[in-house]
């Protein structure tokens, strides 16, 4: 089964990408585990006109385990649940085309120890992965790469009694200041308590595409050399400033 607040909440973030200006750099993937259950949203993102393939990445992926479809179900019926249903983060920033190893501590200065808070939760910071990728013959250029993920999960909050506010009235969350959406946008017919859970996690999550954007930003603006992109002519000099 397709949860609508799986789908609205991927739909929400589509859209925060798509206002921040960023390019896919590859299709969009919804995978569905036959065995588990468990759905998946992948897609991977970069800044306008950085080249093929790009200097700078950032894969994004969302998870939906079954229990937390099955938390979410009961919620949206109006039951109690032990434990709120979550939807796991992972991002993951990619410098590529380097023409050497770059200062790790320089790039990790553009890359704070946790993202913004969403909702009260944050996205923990990795350790850096680096690749080095020799050329055919092994006696040329090598071109390297860094990884730096962040990964994490968003929980629900429970819900309240509070009354939903009316549609058309603007929606904010603490702690993503960026975060504006109105009531009834992208929702499916819903009332009460799911409602109001749905809006949060629509208007939290999708926030994430300012805070990616902003990094993909300062990643690129680092002094670091790169090889030319594979799309265009050797540079002069043969490297990119």
């Amino acid at each position: 089964m397709l949860d609508h607040l799986f789908l609205d909440t991927v739909g929400a973030l589509r859209a925060s990408l798509e206002q921040s200006l960023l390019e896919r750099s590859q299709e969009d993937r919804l995978v569905y585990d036959l065995f588990s259950g468990d759905l998946v949203w992948e897609t991977s993102v970069t800044l306008p006109g950085d080249g093929d393939p790009p200097r700078v990445n950032a894969d994004l992926s969302l998870d939906w385990q079954t229990w937390s479809q099955s938390a979410w179900r009961s919620l949206a019926m109006g039951e109690e649940v032990e434990e709120m249903p979550e939807i796991g983060i992972e991002v993951v920033f990619r410098v590529q085309r380097l023409a050497g190893r770059p200062p790790l501590a320089k790039l990790l200065s553009a890359l704070p120890e946790e993202s913004p808070e969403m909702g009260g939760d944050k996205l923990a910071r990795s350790s850096p992965v680096v690749e080095e990728a020799p050329d055919e013959e092994g006696d040329g250029e090598v071109e390297v790469a860094v990884e730096v993920s962040y990964e994490g999960a968003y929980r629900l909050p429970a819900p309240t009694s509070t009354p939903a506010e009316p549609a058309g009235q603007p929606q904010s969350l603490a702690g993503w200041t960026s975060a504006r959406m109105l009531a009834g946008d992208g929702l499916s017919a819903r009332s009460g308590p799911a409602r109001q859970l749905s809006q949060a996690t629509e208007a939290t999550l999708g926030s994430l595409g300012a805070w990616v954007a902003s990094t993909l930003v300062r990643l690129a603006d680092l002094p670091f050399e790169y090889l030319p992109p594979s799309d265009s002519p050797d540079d002069p000099e043969g490297l990119e400033g």
